[in-house]
């Protein structure tokens, strides 16, 4: 078991590597995984298992991290290590086209179809952009608005932008009679692609940002040669009267296909992991925001409460 540096990096074993960042606020440290198992070569589900009971022990043993926090929305593991609180996770994936009358016929809305040729007609306009501050603005702003209990952290994004754009990451823009109404941030690697972040105005053009993610992921096949397309994260059996079910329905209505599997997380130090929710309880509840585990809320959200 091998690992690039104390910050961020990947766990690597014989046919297996996964990535990971720490976290360290304070005295707390945590770990994400940020993409599932990848398959050097071919394996089994059991071979894989092995390898994550392994990188928990490695963690565990040297004191990596207090706990393993949930991994990023994309990772979508075949299995899951022993002894965690595991679940089933999902991700809708697009396969992309270079024809945007291909990906628009994918789409299954027929409202959406025509609404987005009429964001066409009405000379929407979709770009790459480098400026940083606008993006944030409209996609902090969104999350605002619909009362999201985590926004977007302005330094990490910021950082995020000096470090990996233009070739790890990039920004887009939709504009009507050249006020920007919508942006998305992707983030790619030389084989795959996925959204970050992406917001709006309050009301913005009917089928603008649509055409917006249909522009982006154009550009991807165009430029970068990228394939597939993931839309972060899904709840397999979603309750369908939630506002998140709605949300689920609008990748799903791109054309994509369900991809189905599990995330997994585990407190290592229970006394610091218990610290750590209680301050960020308090700093979200003067903010007038009550703060729920993510976790938590995706079980809430599910029929089956994500059990396995």
């Amino acid at each position: 078991m091998s690992v690039k540096n104390n910050n961020y990096g990947w766990f690597s074993c014989g046919k297996f590597l996964l990535p990971y960042l720490l976290y360290k606020n304070f005295i707390f440290t945590r770990i994400i995984f940020t993409h599932e198992v990848i398959e050097k070569e071919p394996s089994t589900v059991e071979e894989q298992q092995a390898f994550l009971n392994d990188v928990v022990n490695y963690i565990k043993t040297n004191k990596m991290s207090d706990y393993i926090y949930k991994p990023s929305p994309n990772s979508v593991f075949k299995t899951y290590p022993k002894n965690c609180d595991s679940f089933r996770w999902a991700s809708y994936v697009l396969d992309l086209e270079n024809n945007l009358e291909d990906m628009l016929s994918k789409m299954t809305s027929s409202s959406q179809r025509r609404n987005t040729r009429k964001a066409i007609k009405d000379g929407v306009q979709v770009e790459l952009t480098d400026d940083a501050e606008e993006v944030y603005n409209i996609c902090n702003g969104t999350l605002l608005r619909q009362k999201v209990q985590i926004s977007i952290d302005k330094n990490e994004f910021m950082t995020q932008f000096k470090n990996f754009h233009p070739h790890n990451m990039l920004m887009f823009k939709a504009s009507y009679n050249n006020k920007v109404e919508g942006a998305i941030v992707i983030f790619k690697d030389d084989d795959h692609a996925y959204a970050e972040y992406s917001g709006s105005i309050p009301q913005p053009r009917y089928g603008l940002m649509k055409l917006l993610d249909l522009i982006a992921l154009k550009h991807l096949v165009d430029n970068h040669n990228i394939k597939t397309f993931d839309l972060i994260g899904a709840i397999p059996d979603i309750k369908e009267d939630s506002k998140e079910a709605r949300f689920q329905k609008s990748k799903k209505d791109l054309g994509a296909k369900l991809k189905e599997g599990y995330q997994f997380s585990l407190v290592i130090n229970p006394l610091k992991y218990k610290i750590f929710n209680i301050l960020l309880k308090t700093k979200f509840k003067i903010k007038g925001v009550k703060y729920i585990d993510p976790i938590e809320k995706n079980k809430q959200l599910s029929k089956s409460r994500l059990a396995i």
